[in-house]
């Protein structure tokens, strides 16, 4: 007998999410399986987890203000992730989360830290003008190329003109280029044993405190 796993839709999303609010609790969408997120100017009170929960189209909040932790520890995401101009007063979590289409975070604004420790994106790592309160936890990332029909997306990482604490990525394979013109780094960057394939971009950038880069490889650097 075959067992089909129920999906989750987006109204079904919204329903727990209004539900949870209401407990004062978690809403918990660990584990589940779920055809896309995609919710918009809204404010979220409660702490949202997507531990281990597979997401068949994209995850899209574009300008959504999360007041507690937003999980997405080993989830699997199929299509783009895009926190856009959002706010996290919590913990953004994304340890060891698998993305196939590229990762954006442009001009979001977390208050504690950004984990994304061995996590696997396909296409790129998007953090332009994205401010970090705490620290940006990059260690052992892959951010691989991505081949479509259309071509081959590079696995690039950006964080021009972001403004961040701290960034650990140590470890880290980037497939395309890292560019990191105009950032400002208020206290350590770590890129001890980080892989770069292209170009190391530096131009603009002000460090303000460690820097850390034995063992740190690229083809090319601007500084």
């Amino acid at each position: 007998m075959v067992i089909m796993e129920e999906i989750l839709s987006i109204k079904e999303i919204e329903r727990e999410i209004i539900a949870a609010k209401i407990a004062r609790r978690t809403a918990d969408f660990a584990n589940k399986v779920i055809q896309e997120i995609n919710i918009s100017d809204t404010e979220i009170n409660i702490p949202v987890s997507f531990e281990g929960a597979k997401i068949l189209g994209r995850v899209y909040f574009n300008k959504t203000t999360f007041r507690e932790d937003v999980i997405f520890r080993s989830a699997i995401v199929n299509h783009i992730f895009y926190l856009g101009e959002s706010s996290i007063r919590g913990n953004l979590e994304c340890q060891k989360i698998k993305v196939r289409e590229g990762m954006n975070l442009v001009r979001a604004r977390i208050e504690k830290n950004v984990n994304l420790e061995e996590a696997v994106i396909k296409g790129f790592l998007g953090m332009n003008k994205a401010e970090v309160i705490g620290e940006i936890n990059l260690k052992k990332i892959a951010i691989l190329n991505l081949e479509d029909p259309a071509g081959v997306i590079e696995g690039d990482i950006y964080l021009q003109k972001a403004n961040v604490r701290d960034i650990n990525m140590e470890g880290a394979v980037i497939e395309g280029s890292l560019n990191m013109q105009g950032i400002t780094i208020f206290n350590s960057l770590n890129m001890t044993n980080t892989k770069i394939n292209n170009i190391l971009l530096l131009k603009g950038g002000v460090m303000c405190g460690e820097l850390r880069i034995d063992g740190l490889k690229y083809k090319e650097r601007i500084a």
